[in-house]
This record gives structure tokens, sequence and C-alpha cells, in this order.
């Protein structure tokens, strides 16, 4: 039988021509495409980040500026005295206030009625130096009596507002006015300071986006558009303002629609109210990325017409790479991550040789990762060192008061503290907690143990400092929430010993009450020292502090705690408990401080495992001598 004779009609070279044909023109094809969409996205996302860094910059220096400004008309409105007329000598004051700063070109003191906006002037002081160096007439430097009825109900409620006083012809001005609200009701009207600061250098030091600054109620503070920073402009109907008063979160980006123009935009909400935006046309963002769409479609075109070449060279193209790559693997096991592989062409071997490239840079990335962890861990440790120095003694001998004491951290570094300060026959003790730990926790307790140190050294100096636990309490609160901005709390408990007199002053600030044990016959009774008050740094002013007095004995003993003690879990979730620790407590009151801190510790520490602490751990049993 004759076999069968199969006339070829599409040989085999020619089928696998055509294959690598199409398959070098979907190939490129594909990689024109998806890199043109990476690169509109890419450009996307790198425009809302430059954006964002933008907003977050300009947030952050106009910020400073009037945090600056607002010390320097606080300042300038305690040197005054709002029901007499200036002398020349706190004219003289307030002149020397405004040569020791930079920010304010002009300070005017007034006294504003806050039902009608009526003004009384009290001095007006410019800066003629600061105003010559700006090019600006010392007469521009005022803000018109409509601008400051628009913006007194937010001075009354806010104790102060910013408002735009630029004119055509002059750099940017921004008026920062200062009330005592305190005295809003004063028969002859309210003490506000208004500064005219210039933001020219602050503008010139911007760049690439459309940036606004405006105020809460959309009013333009300051804009590189000249139009909307000369006439005013209000962009409340800004879709991106109100994302950005609407939003829960302080910075965000969107892209959207406005005034028939398609945008890019980014917002920053400064924690006074005032919004920072930034926005791009979207034809201007992707400007480049469509000059690339082209320079790309122009090589796909040229590689497609060379597809045919690279086809008959096609086992070169493969063994060549190929060799390169294995040449790459042995550098790479050597330990040489700095290698480049050239990436020749567009086809998957250019992609493999540029992943090639990624991952030896990824490696080394990893490395130099550790590295920098390693050296991070050691900077928490030198850290976590340096606030032990904080912390006192585990023991201090006085010769009327035996104090022992045990402090242990949850992580690094802890949010608890406890210290004592004495002057003659007064002793000041003190025990509190901030919210959480770790370093921002650490950071204010170093704040308040700064604020002690200072309330130590004038106790020393100053015959007549008042051993007040809820006036200290008072000064502890201000200095941690100027540290904090509100949002790192602590509760905070001091007491004052005075042995002439044998009694016990305390305050407590949100802090578990301490346990006072007097003795009575051969045994100890306990009573709680309970005090109410709101925790430090809540808020600026807090309500007075209540403080309460107790009588002591020789042999009584104080007991002060942080709630890292009660609240610390086992491994099965429960807590060592208030019932646990004071029984301990009374159990071994009698056989004096060291026993009680080393016996609470001993049963605590195998009660919590191997576990980290859930929170920190302080303790200080004081006994009276």
């Amino acid at each position: 039988m004759e076999q069968a004779q199969i006339r070829v009609r599409l040989p085999v070279g020619t089928k696998l021509l055509a294959a690598i044909l199409l398959l070098l023109i979907t190939v490129i094809g594909f990689l024109d495409v998806s890199t043109i969409l990476i690169l509109a996205e890419d450009k996307r996302a790198y425009t809302y980040q430059a954006q964002a860094n933008e907003t977050l910059l300009a947030g952050r220096e106009f910020t400073s500026l009037v945090k600056r400004s607002l010390d320097t008309l606080r300042l300038s409105l305690s040197n005054v005295d709002p029901g007499k007329a200036i002398s020349p000598q706190e004219r003289a004051r307030l002149s020397e206030i405004l040569d020791n700063q930079s920010e304010i070109l002009s300070l005017s003191m007034n006294l504003l009625n806050p039902a009608n906006g009526d003004a009384t002037p009290l001095v007006r002081i410019v800066q003629e130096e600061l105003a010559k160096a700006e090019n600006l007439n010392p007469a521009s430097l005022t803000i018109e009596r409509d601008w400051v009825k628009a913006v007194l109900p937010e001075v009354v409620t806010k104790g102060f507002a910013l408002a735009n006083v630029s004119r055509l012809g002059s750099p940017p001005l921004v008026a920062l006015l200062l009330g005592d609200v305190k005295l809003k009701d004063f028969p002859a009207g309210m003490p506000v300071a208004i500064g005219i600061m210039s933001l020219q250098d602050f503008a010139t030091a911007l760049g690439g986006s459309d940036l606004t600054i405006a105020s809460p109620e959309g009013w333009t503070l300051f804009s590189t558009d000249g139009e909307a920073l000369y006439t005013r402009r209000n962009v409340s109907d800004d879709p991106l303002f109100r994302k950005a008063k609407g939003s829960a979160v302080t910075r965000g980006s969107q892209e959207y629609e406005h005034g028939g123009t398609r945008l890019l935009g980014s917002y920053y909400n400064l924690n006074y109210g005032a919004v920072v935006l930034t926005r791009t046309t979207w034809q201007k963002a992707m400007q480049a990325t469509a000059a690339l769409t082209e320079q790309f479609a122009l090589l796909g075109g040229m590689a497609v017409g060379l597809a045919i070449m690279f086809a008959l060279v096609f086992a070169k193209s493969i063994s060549a790479p190929l060799a390169r790559l294995y040449e790459a693997t042995k550098k790479v096991a050597s330990g040489d991550f700095h290698l480049v592989l050239p990436v020749i062409g567009r086809d998957e071997f250019a992609a493999l040789s540029g992943s090639f490239n990624s991952m030896a840079a990824r490696i080394q990335s990893l490395i130099e990762e550790t590295a920098e962890n390693a050296r991070i861990e050691g900077e928490l440790a030198i850290a976590s060192t340096v606030q032990q120095t904080l912390i006192p003694p585990p023991k201090f001998d006085h010769p009327k008061i035996y104090i022992r004491s045990h402090y242990q951290s949850a992580s690094e570094c802890g949010g608890d503290w406890w210290g004592s300060f004495g002057v003659g026959d007064k002793i000041a003790l003190m025990i509190a907690d901030a919210t959480g730990h770790g370093i921002p926790s650490a950071l204010i307790t170093a704040s308040a143990r700064s604020c002690f140190s200072v309330m130590h050294k004038l106790a020393q100096e100053d015959k007549t400092f008042h051993f007040s636990p809820g006036e200290m309490l008072s000064f502890a609160n201000r200095v941690i929430y100027d540290a904090s901005g509100g949002k790192i709390m602590m509760t905070f408990w001091i007491g004052v010993i005075d042995f002439q007199a044998m009694t016990l002053t305390y305050a407590n600030a949100g802090h578990n009450p301490p346990w006072l044990f007097t003795r009575q016959g051969g045994a100890y009774k306990m009573s709680s020292l309970v005090s109410k008050g709101q925790r430090a740094g809540e808020t600026q002013n807090a309500p007075a502090f209540a403080e309460k007095s107790v009588k002591l004995s020789p042999g009584d003993v104080l007991f002060l705690y942080t709630d890292g003690l009660l609240e610390g879990t086992n491994s099965a979730g429960a807590q060592f408990g208030k019932k646990r620790t004071r029984q301990l407590v009374e159990k071994l009151v009698g056989t004096g401080p060291d026993a009680i801190v080393d016996g609470l510790m001993k049963d605590f520490i195998p009660y919590n495992g191997d576990k980290p602490f859930d929170d920190d751990v302080t303790l200080a049993v004081a006994k009276v001598k």
C-alpha cells in the first residue's frame, strides 16, 4: 500500500515565522498598551503624592507661622492693661516684642465691641524695616472694618481668626486677630490684638500645583492664583473644599470636575479649621504621559516593522539573554547585588532582565533595611535607657519618710511616671499614667517630668511657693496639653506631706486612688484617697482640681500604683485585679515598703507569664517614720 502523499501547502518554517511574528506583535502591543496605562496611573499617583506633599509642607509652614505669630500676640496682650491708656513704657515693650520676631509687620491693639464690631484703637506699631524689606507701604498694613466684623464671631468663639488683607500691588498679606475671650464682657470692649503678616517668602517657596489656603468658611487666605488672592474668593462651592470639610481624616485626594474642568486635587485640614487645597488640571498632569504615549505608539510601529528581522535571529536572541542571566546568577550567588543587566529590546527576556535587576536591587534593599532596623532597635534601647533616668531610684530614704518603688514598662519606652521633691518640712509625691505606652507616651512623661523639675526649682528658690496639689495639677495639665495638643492624656495624682502639721493634702486627675494604711492598735486600717478631677491634658484650661487632706501618724503607709498592675492579665485573659492586690498589700503592710513591692512583683510576674506586659507597671510605697 502506498503511503499517502501530503501536499505541503504551508511549510513549518512559514508557520513558525508566522507564529513568531504574531507573538512579537502581540507582545509589543501588550507592552505598549500596559506601559501607557501604567504610566498614566503612575502619573496620576505621582501627581497625588506631589500634591499631598505640597499641601503637607504648606500646611505645616502656615501652621508654624500662625503659631509663632499667636505667641507674639499673646505676649503683646499680656503687656497691655485694657482699662488704661497705653503708656510710653507699654508702647516701648510692644515695640521690643515686635523687634524680637520676624513674622508680624504691623501690630494694633484694639477694644472691640462683640455686639457690633465697633473698635476703639489703643495703639498701632509698624515694623518699618520689615515693611521696607517687603516693599510695603505701612499704610497698607491694616484690616478693613468690614472684615473685622466678619471674623469677630470666630474670635469670640475660638479666641482667634485669620483674614486675607492682600491688596493689588502688594505681596500676599494675612491678618491674625487674637482676642482675650476672658474679657469679652469688658465694658470698654474685648481686648483684641491684630497682627499683619506677609506671605511673600511663603508664596515664592511654593510651586507646582495651584495652591489655596482657605478659612473654615471658605474665604481665600492665600492662593497662588493672583485673581483668587486679591479678590478674596470664596471656595466653599469647590467640591474639594466640601470633601475636606466633611472628611473625618486630615488628608486626602480626589479626582473631580468643577466648572467644566477635570481636576486632580488634594487637601490637608489644619488643626484650627483652615484647609490647604492643591489642584492640577487633568490635561496639565497628563501632558507628559500623552507625549510618552505618542512615543510608545511610534516605537511599537517600528518594532512591528522590524519583527521579521528579529525572527531570523530568534535563536541568537534567546541564547544571548540566557547566557547573560546565567552569568548574573553566579554573581548574585557570590554576593554581588549591584550588577545591572542591560535591558535589550522589549520582549520577555528584556522583561526578565528588568525583573532580575529589580530582584537584585530588592535583595540589596532588604539587607540595608535589616541594618536600618538594627540601628532603630539600638536607638530605642538608648531611648529606654534615657527614660529610666527620669524615674527615681527604687529606694529613697529620708529622715522622715522611706519610699520603695518599682517601674517596668510594657515596651521599650513607657507612659508611666512617678516622682517626688521636697523642700523644708514638705515633700510632694506624684504618680501619673499617660494614655497607652511607647515613644509618644514616653515623650509626654518626659514633659511631665520637666514640668515638676521646674516646680522643684521654683520651690527651692521661692520661699512663698505654695505646695498646693491642685495648683500643681493645673500647671501640669497646661504643660501636657501643650505638649500633646490634646491627643494624649495623663491620669495624675499629687500628694503633699507636711511633716510639721503631719497632714497629707492631695488632688487627683482621673488616677487610681492611692491607699493609705493607718495603724490602729496592732493592725492597719485601709482608706482609699478618693478625689475627683478630669485627666491632665484633656483640655487646655481644666476646672480647678479639688484638694482633700488627711491626718498622718508615724508608721502610716501610703501605696501608689498605676492600672497596669490591676489590669494585667494572665494567659487566659483574667486580670490580676484590685481584690488580689489589696489582699497582698494588707498581708505585707506591717513588714514595710520593701516587702510590699517585692511580694507584689513576686506574685504578679508569674501571673503574667511569658507574654509581654499588657501595660506599664509602676508602684511606690511610702512609710512615714
